[in-house]
């Protein structure tokens, strides 16, 4: 007995149900019943739509040189994975090969594990491509499901298994809640006719074993990587070394976002800084995240204080980090580095500062500074 949609053949993760069996493993999604098969469930009729797209900067060398080999893997039925550091406009780098799907009659799907960066990719795309309608999937969201394009999350795709696309992307691959769920990434299979393209600055290993590897190693400004500083102070200064950071960066107008371990150091944070600065807060337990970091981009506020909710895909013009409690365990090497990643990511301001403060040094906080300096030397 196998799940016609996550492929689950554990005897111990199958039910039954009035003389039906049914699989458990991926029973969040709804039951899904074993004798159900694709071809029972009605099928999207494609209405063919001609999409054009422009984008706000011509791509480099490289970049043209990874749209048109994506372009080439799809015609080929080749999966890709594409590893881009952090703030080479590598989302700008499939727009070719997604009008050209569409524009020979496929649908596409454009997957991201987590629902803050699931809208804003998807305000990015509608921003960048017309002539077609684009549907939106997350939680409490449900729009446009025969669009020739869809942008949703990693957990929505299970709508499409019955209905898969030409062509699925995967964009931060290696993120939670994706990464090593074997249900999500059974699924994502599951919706794929023809080929996929897998992108992240840090992707696993078990994603570059898949298809061709296609690497960018300089962001669009052509700008080396912000190397991090690692401050060494003890616990009960640093309050006061923060301070004095954050009035030197505001009076040089630049914006903050401060990376805490644990959601419940978000409102403490908040609370000792709220004294000296306008300063907001979120976690995965807050509902307005995306406006708050439309709140750090129009300068409403001075400080944002952030879980790893926010260590993806956003972008904030003239931002600099803090890393506080740098060592705790939550950080690893590729955490590290996606929020490094968050500076120096606008043509305008190319460069900035991340701090990684604790009062002592962690495997993945060198890990992070040496990787990053091995990408800058890189001719790739």
């Amino acid at each position: 007995m196998k799940c016609p949609r996550c492929g689950n053949r554990d005897p111990h993760l199958i039910g039954q149900l009035n003389g039906r069996y049914y699989c458990r493993a991926c029973i969040q999604f709804n039951r899904q019943f074993l004798d159900e098969q694709h071809f029972d469930k009605p099928q999207i009729q494609t209405v063919h739509e001609t999409v054009t797209y422009h984008l706000d900067f011509v791509l480099s060398t490289q970049q043209q040189k990874i749209s048109d080999q994506l372009i080439l893997n799809y015609e080929r039925g080749i999966n890709t994975s594409v590893m881009a550091v952090c703030g080479s406009g590598k989302t700008e780098m499939t727009y070719a090969v997604i009008a050209k799907v569409i524009n020979r009659g496929g649908r596409v799907c454009f997957a991201i594990p987590r629902r803050a960066l699931c809208v804003e990719l998807y305000e990015r795309i509608k921003a960048h491509f017309s002539g077609i309608s684009i549907g939106l999937f997350y939680g409490g969201c449900h729009l446009h499901y025969d669009a020739p394009l869809i942008v949703c999350t990693t957990h929505q795709l299970y709508r499409f298994v019955d209905n898969p696309f030409e062509l699925v992307l995967l964009d931060e691959a290696d993120a939670f809640p994706y990464y090593k769920d074997r249900v999500l990434q059974a699924i994502l299979k599951s919706c794929v006719k023809r080929c996929c393209i897998k992108m992240s600055a840090t992707l696993c290993d078990d994603d570059q074993k898949d298809g061709e590897i296609l690497i960018m190693n300089r962001r669009y400004h052509g700008a080396n990587l912000p190397l991090p500083h690692i401050l060494l102070v003890p616990r009960r200064y640093w309050l006061s070394l923060i301070k004095k950071k954050i009035n030197q960066m505001i009076k040089e107008q630049k914006r903050i976002l401060i990376y805490v371990p644990l959601i419940a150091d978000v409102p403490q944070y908040v609370q000792l800084l709220r004294p000296w600065f306008r300063v907001k807060g979120v976690s995965s337990h807050s509902s307005d995240i995306n406006e708050a970091v439309s709140m750090l981009r129009d300068d409403q506020i001075d400080v944002l204080v952030t879980t790893t909710i926010l260590e993806r895909g956003m972008t904030v013009e003239n931002v600099q980090v803090f890393v506080m409690n740098a060592s705790h365990k939550i950080y690893d090497e590729r955490t590290l580095m996606q929020i490094a990643g968050r500076v120096g990511r606008s043509v305008n301001f190319p460069s900035g500062d991340i701090y990684f403060i604790d009062q002592c040094f962690s495997k993945e906080m060198k890990s992070c500074i040496a990787t990053i300096n091995s990408l800058n030397q890189d001719t790739v």
